[in-house]
């Protein structure tokens, strides 16, 4: 069966209905029983997001054998990446919408229309996934090769961090989550607070935002592909989509209405379409130095410890988000906000992750170390491996 479609089985199909029940609690009051709906939730969050590790760590290890060229790794971006970016507003967008529709008669039964349409939208999808994830002949010969041995989650955790390229790679990764993070989490925000009176009401609004933000992402994936063929180097190429996309969420801090918002959108989608192209084969050169350095394939240590590590770019957007409020006076519930409070929606929409992922960009600069001589070396010496 090979050593990872088996797990990307195991973790993807149930993954499908765990979801729907972290929006299926069970009967009561939260009011009065608060301490059943926590761990409710605790519960049913942990169970899919160990699901979803354990399909996508596999999934993520398998990249790179499947893709063994920078060739065939910037097509195969190509194709996935604008999927991707659609996921990301269509999962922004229709859900409020379906909430919206539904709760006006009860809104924890507005849910169910919700997960309905979830599962059957990501089901098929999921089948139709896995013949893809099937590891060849070539594949799973390779894996006896190594003669692999399980290595613990702590012993994987510190031979990961002491390969720097993994270190500064993360670094680098963390700054371009904070900034989807903070965008995508500060649109509703921004439409709802700080936007002036709607032209075309706050559903449609924030469904322009999204669309132009997406136009301009799916408008970018050959450019930055074609960028990255051209320059050969592939440090060279993220230093210049970080740099382009602190311009851009930069940019976003001054929009005034729905109209040049659109505009500040485009160019921000088209900015990030970099990191959204090409970031998994920035990552396969960290994951192919690392079989050169264990002479092992094992990636998926390496994969498993990037997905534990990337959960603390959510964190400190939540943090930002709530720092920033508490700050700036936001009144949650309020249907107008203070000035003060639209001046950190602002903030937190695009400046402060801005200026992490300049920090960040920084230190991946000044830092990383897979050069072209460094990555020709390491392809050599997959090559001597059988890898």
């Amino acid at each position: 069966m090979g050593k990872r479609f088996i797990w990307i089985v195991i973790g993807i199909i149930p993954a499908n209905f765990v979801l729907a029940l972290i929006f299926m609690p069970p009967a009561g009051d939260p009011a009065t029983d608060p301490l059943l709906f926590f761990w409710w939730i605790v519960f049913t969050t942990v169970l899919f997001d160990s699901l979803y590790t354990i399909c996508f760590v596999n999934v993520e290890a398998l990249f790179p054998d499947k893709f063994r060229t920078d060739k065939a790794r910037r097509k195969a971006r190509g194709w996935g990446t604008p999927l991707s970016m659609l996921a990301l507003p269509v999962a922004s967008i229709v859900p409020p919408i379906i909430l919206g529709l539904f709760g006006g008669i009860d809104v924890q039964a507005a849910y169910l229309p919700m997960i309905l349409l979830i599962i059957a939208t990501i089901a098929p999808i999921s089948l139709l996934f896995l013949p893809g994830m099937r590891e060849n002949k070539e594949i799973i010969e390779r894996y006896y090769i190594s003669k692999e041995k399980p290595e613990s989650f702590v012993a994987a955790l510190k031979s990961t961090l002491k390969q720097k390229s993994f270190v500064y790679y993360v670094i680098l990764f963390f700054g371009f989550q904070v900034v989807t993070g903070s965008l995508t989490a500060s649109i509703p925000y921004a439409v709802n607070f700080v936007l002036p009176g709607p032209p075309f009401g706050v559903e449609l609004n924030m469904i322009l935002l999204f669309a132009f933000f997406l136009t301009g992402a799916i408008i970018s994936v050959p450019f930055w592909i074609r960028v990255a063929k051209r320059i050969k180097n592939n440090k060279k190429t993220a230093l210049i989509g970080g740099v382009c996309l602190i311009a851009g969420a930069f940019l976003t801090t001054f929009y005034t209405n729905i109209f040049d918002s659109m505009i500040y959108q485009f160019i921000l989608g088209f900015t990030m379409g970099n990191f959204w192209a090409l970031m998994t084969i920035y990552f396969s050169d960290v994951l192919d130095e690392r079989v050169v350095l264990t002479k092992s394939p094992n990636r998926g240590t390496t994969v498993g410890v990037s997905a534990f590590l990337s959960r603390f770019a959510r964190a400190a957007q939540i943090t930002i988000f709530t720092i920033v409020h508490v700050l700036t006076g936001f009144v949650e519930g309020a249907s107008t906000q203070s000035t003060a409070a639209q001046i950190g929606i602002r903030l937190h929409m695009s400046l402060i992750p801005a200026i992490i992922l300049l920090i960040c960009l920084i230190i991946y600069w000044k830092y990383y170390p897979i050069t072209p001589e460094i990555w020709m070396q390491n392809k050599r010496k997959l090559k001597e491996l059988g890898f």
